[in-house]
């Protein structure tokens, strides 16, 4: 398991009276970061290859360092935070290998970290958090996207994330999704979601009631840029010219961010080659922002 930091990533102005985010963050390995206790932690997976395998646009994999470009310009939102970079998995010629990999390496940031933020990468990355959670005990999700992803299929990519939850453990009722799209999603995948006694909200709703998932031990809450319209979120795997917006996003984001059993967030989808003057990557870090601040 090698965990690779891209230098030059840690923005600063040089100013006591004016620090941004890269003041405060540490890029550390494992060993180092084991040895003491953390509000966040940060890891990278920079690849798309499941999302290619379910024929979406290929882009995703140069995400996680264009989302930390932004998010270190930013100004903290409290002091006192300690977070940790780990940096970015170095993938193998396995992606089911590498998912395996995922899952320890999000299982060992948590026995240190208060949260742990995981930077995809397509959402085929999104069920690792998930099963490092289910580790310690009932395990509920927010899933805010355009798609379900709950196809079925013995090939592990992007639009299986969810099926994958529901199969090995994830009750239906700690399951939730925002922001779907009805256009985007077969009856059958909605039957699925819905017939397993999932809640799902659709991109004209309003946000779900979300508090029976105080009843589990911990949340993943998984944020695919699709789900914001393409207006604000035109570098994604699949655009949508309807969807949702961040003054609707980011309340809920914050409000989610301030139970304590929201231990991973996960940001997925994002393309930067398919995206224009950074902007999917730029609300990308505005998001993750939130994470830090609760």
């Amino acid at each position: 398991m090698r965990f690779l930091h891209q230098a030059g990533l840690l923005f600063s102005r040089g100013d006591a009276h004016d620090p941004r985010l890269g003041d405060v963050a540490q890029e550390v390995g494992f060993k180092e970061f084991e040895k003491e206790r953390w509000d966040i932690a940060i890891l990278g997976f920079p690849d798309d290859r499941g999302i290619t395998l379910n024929r979406g646009r290929p882009g995703a994999a140069a995400a996680p360092n264009v989302i930390r470009n932004w998010l270190y310009r930013l100004v903290p939102p409290k002091s006192g935070l300690r977070i940790a970079d780990l940096g970015d998995l170095e993938m193998s010629s396995s992606l089911e290998n590498d998912h395996v990999t995922a899952t320890t390496a999000i299982a060992a940031a948590l026995g240190r970290a208060h949260r742990v933020v995981v930077l995809g990468g397509g959402h085929d990355w999104g069920y690792s958090p998930i099963a490092a959670l289910m580790q310690g005990g009932r395990t509920g999700f927010v899933n805010l996207d355009a798609h379900l992803d709950v196809r079925a299929s013995d090939t592990q990519h992007s639009g299986t994330s969810f099926w994958r939850a529901l199969e090995t453990g994830i009750r239906g009722e700690d399951a939730f999704w925002y922001g779907v799209q009805r256009p985007s999603n077969a009856q059958l995948h909605l039957d699925y979601a819905i017939g397993k006694g999932g809640t799902v909200a659709f991109a004209e709703d309003d946000a779900p009631d979300f508090s029976s998932l105080q009843a589990c031990d911990a949340i993943d809450l998984s944020l695919d840029m699709d789900v914001f319209a393409m207006s604000e979120a035109p570098g994604v795997s699949a655009p949508h010219p309807t969807g949702l917006y961040s003054r609707e996003v980011l309340p809920v984001l914050r409000n989610l961010f301030k139970e304590p059993t929201v231990r991973t967030f996960g940001i997925y989808e994002a393309s930067p080659q398919n995206d224009q003057h950074d902007i999917t990557t730029r609300l990308a870090a505005r998001c993750l922002w939130e994470a830090l601040a609760e």
